[in-house]
C-alpha cells in the first residue's frame, strides 16, 4: 500500500494517506484517501495495458460529451494516467471519482439500459481514435486456440460450432462495441443514475453483442430451462429504449441469440486468460460444450 501511496503523491496534487483493497479481477482495484475525500483506484496488469490505455481515452471523450461515466482525475502533467513497476511487470494506476452505489439490475433496469446503452453507440460514432478491430479470433478463435493447447480431445466440436455461429454473424454491420457489459459494468447511484464502467475491451466489433451480454440471464455453469424465457423479456423491454437512440437492422436483431452463444467462447477465453491454462478441466469443458447444444436446440425450438 505505501508504493501505492507514494505513486499517487508524486503525480496527483492531493495528498493521499490511506488505500483499502477493494477486489482482484484482471486488474486490482482500491479506495484510497485523501484526507476526507474517497476516490477509485485502478492497478491495471501488464497484460491489459494496451486495452486500459484506449479505454481511458474512450472514458475521457464519452466523459467530456456528457455520457455518464466516472470522471478520471487527471494528473499534474494533465495525463490519464500513471505509468509503474509492480511484481509483474509495468503496470497502470488509473483514479477515478469515487461514486458510490452498486451493480444495475437487467430485470428491473431493463428499459434504462436500453436507452444508455444507445446513447453510448450513437455517442461513439463520433469517437476521433482507431478501434481494435474485433473479429473472428477475438469472438472464437482464440477460445480455439486455447483448447488446442490444452490438447481438449472435443476441440473440434467446439470449433465447429464456433465457425458455424461466426458464418452467421460475420457480415453483420459493424461498429463501436463495448465488449465487457454485463450487469458489473453498470453502476448504479442511490438516486438511480447509472454508469457505464470499464471500457478496457471496446473495440470495432458487431454492436448486438453488446445489448446480447446485458440482456443475457442465463446461467454459466448450469444450462436452466428458463435462462431462455428471462433473456427474452429483458431484451423486448430493453430493444424499443435502445432503438430510440441507435438503429438496428433485422438480421442484427435476429442474431441476439446466436450472440449469447458466441459471448460463452470469449467469456471462457478471458477466465483462462485470466487464471491460467489448467483453470479449467475436461470435465468443465465438457458441461460447456453440452450447454452450447442444448442453447442451441432451446433456441431452434423457441425461433421456428
Amino acid at each position: 500500500m505505501a508504493d501505492i501511496l507514494q505513486i499517487l503523491n508524486s503525480h496527483y496534487p492531493m495528498r493521499f494517506t490511506r488505500a483499502e483493497f477493494l477486489r482482484e479481477g484482471g486488474n486490482t482495484s482500491y479506495a484510497v484517501f485523501a484526507g476526507s475525500e474517497k476516490y477509485f483506484l485502478r492497478v491495471i496488469k501488464p497484460m491489459y495495458i494496451e486495452g486500459a490505455v484506449q479505454g481511458a481515452d474512450i472514458q475521457a471523450f464519452l466523459g467530456e460529451r456528457g455520457f455518464p461515466v466516472p470522471p478520471i482525475l487527471f494528473t499534474e502533467d494533465h495525463a490519464l494516467y500513471v505509468s509503474g513497476s509492480g511484481p509483474e511487470g509495468k503496470q497502470l494506476y488509473i483514479l477515478y471519482e469515487f461514486i458510490e452505489g452498486g451493480g444495475a439490475d437487467p430485470e428491473r433496469d431493463a428499459e434504462a439500459l436500453g436507452a444508455l446503452v444507445g446513447r453510448l453507440h450513437r455517442t461513439m460514432k463520433d469517437y476521433p481514435g482507431a478501434l481494435v478491430e474485433h473479429g473472428r479470433h477475438c469472438y472464437i478463435g482464440k477460445y480455439i486456440g486455447i483448447l488446442r493447447e490444452k490438447q481438449y480431445p472435443r476441440t473440434d466440436e467446439f470449433a465447429a460450432y464456433g465457425e458455424a455461429l461466426w458464418e452467421k454473424v460475420r457480415d453483420l454491420p459493424r461498429g463501436y462495441c463495448h465488449g465487457d457489459m454485463y450487469d458489473g459494468n453498470f453502476h448504479k447511484t442511490p438516486g438511480g443514475e447509472i454508469y457505464v464502467l470499464d471500457f478496457d475491451t471496446s473495440g470495432e466489433g458487431v454492436p448486438i453483442f453488446d445489448p446480447a451480454l446485458i440482456c443475457n440471464k442465463t446461467h454459466y455453469f448450469k444450462f436452466h430451462r428458463n435462462g431462455y424465457a428471462r433473456t427474452r423479456r429483458v431484451f423486448e423491454r430493453f430493444l424499443p429504449e435502445y432503438l430510440k437512440h441507435s438503429p438496428l437492422s433485422q438480421a442484427e436483431i435476429d442474431a441476439f441469440y446466436d450472440m449469447i452463444a458466441l459471448y460463452r467462447f470469449a467469456l471462457q477465453a478471458r477466465v483462462i486468460e485470466d487464471n491460467g491454462i489448467d483453470c479449467v478441466d475436461d470435465a468443465f469443458l465438457d458441461r460447456q460444450l453440452d450447454w452450447l447444444y442444448r442453447w442451441r436446440k432451446q433456441c431452434g425450438r423457441n425461433q421456428s
